[in-house]
């Protein structure tokens, strides 16, 4: 361990679970925000302890254990130093700790998709998560939800927090708009940006995309991420006319996506369930028009950007005018500003200013 003691543990033991997918980004994204910042010292756990990060992975050591080792030896040495070290989770673990009731510790909530979708879990995860969600609401943690609409999922469930915060997700992508006169070259396509799972609702997707195709509103559905076997499965069924206008392209880099948010039609999202939508925010910081499925985190973010699609009834005629005002306009996303890395980062490193300034003031 060394021997300089950092004002924040960022515990990116995520990046020992492979299937971390988005929330995984989301928190590399953080943390480079916050090591940017000017005046705190940030440093993620792997770099601080680098030996035993490398011990875990190839043991395949569970990341709530390596995080409760890890937490409860920076709690002691922070108590005999008398320094207070803050440690942020990025994703809905609180470590159990014998001492204090965790006022040092940030935790971060995505979503309760178990609870929306209890299907798609284990028995065994959902009373998993049921227990950690819990000791969260009752513990003295800061906890982060990414939207307002998380925050009362979890509320419903689990009542309020003592101590909470709604910071949306930081949002990586280059902010130069598409020339308000340049049309998408070649044909126009919708672009489906997030990675294969049953919420996500491709099915929907399809449907949609077949209906403005054949009102000759588009010509072709790209779609990037994991999955595309089971895309492929979907589009199998289909009539062959579509199926050679539905094309998987993977895993892309980062300047690939850019650039098909920034040719695209549209950017389209039908999921049940969202705690945020990362893809969708990324689009809509481009400049990019949006067709989303009518559920309340996205009429929280994109309300009066969005096309919001009734999937019983989606009026053709009324999309039609939406995307064709949007080119012309070019209205800016209203949460931009709040969701840039810089932003998100500041917001963070607050909170526990806060927190000290209002525990020094109690007699």
């Amino acid at each position: 361990m060394n021997s300089t003691m950092p004002d924040y543990l960022f515990y990116d033991t995520l990046r020992l679970n492979r299937g971390a997918g988005g929330v995984l980004n989301v928190s590399e994204v953080l943390l480079r925000g916050m090591r940017l910042s000017a005046g705190q010292a940030i440093v993620p756990a792997s770099e601080r302890h680098p030996r035993l990060f490398e011990l875990a992975r190839r043991s395949g050591l569970s990341r709530f254990v390596l995080e409760t080792l890890l937490y409860n030896a920076h709690q002691l040495r922070a108590w005999l130093s008398g320094r207070r070290v803050s440690s942020l989770f990025p994703n809905y673990f609180l470590p159990f700790a014998p001492f204090g009731r965790h006022r040092d510790a940030i935790v971060i909530v995505h979503d309760l998709q178990y609870k929306a979708h209890p299907e798609h879990f284990s028995r065994t995860k959902r009373l998993w998560l049921d227990w950690n969600l819990r000791r969260l609401a009752r513990s003295h943690a800061q906890v982060v939800f990414i939207s307002r609409s998380s925050q009362q999922d979890f509320e419903r469930h689990f009542g309020p927090c003592r101590r909470s915060a709604v910071i949306f997700n930081p949002v990586d992508a280059i902010t130069t708009p598409v020339p308000p006169d340049a049309p998408p070259a070649g044909e126009r396509y919708l672009i489906a940006a997030y990675h294969y799972y049953p919420h996500k609702n491709f099915g929907g997707t399809l449907r949609l995309f077949e209906r403005m195709k054949r009102a000759g509103l588009v010509d072709r559905l790209d779609i990037t991420g994991n999955g595309a076997a089971e895309v492929a499965r979907m589009v199998a069924a289909e009539a062959p006319a579509l199926r050679g206008c539905v094309h998987h392209r993977g895993l892309v880099s980062r300047e690939e996506l850019i650039g098909l948010y920034r040719g695209a039609q549209a950017f389209i999202s039908l999921s049940r369930f969202e705690g945020f939508n990362l893809s969708a925010a990324e689009a809509a910081t481009l400049g990019v028009p949006l067709l989303l499925s009518d559920i309340p985190v996205h009429r929280e973010l994109f309300g009066g950007y969005a096309f919001l699609v009734d999937e019983r009834d989606c009026d053709l005629e009324a999309l039609s005018r939406y995307l064709a005002s949007h080119r012309q306009a070019r209205p800016a996303w209203a949460n931009a500003p709040a969701c840039t890395p810089a932003a998100v980062a500041a917001r963070y490193l607050g909170l526990q200013r806060t927190a000290a300034s209002f525990e020094g003031a109690l007699p």
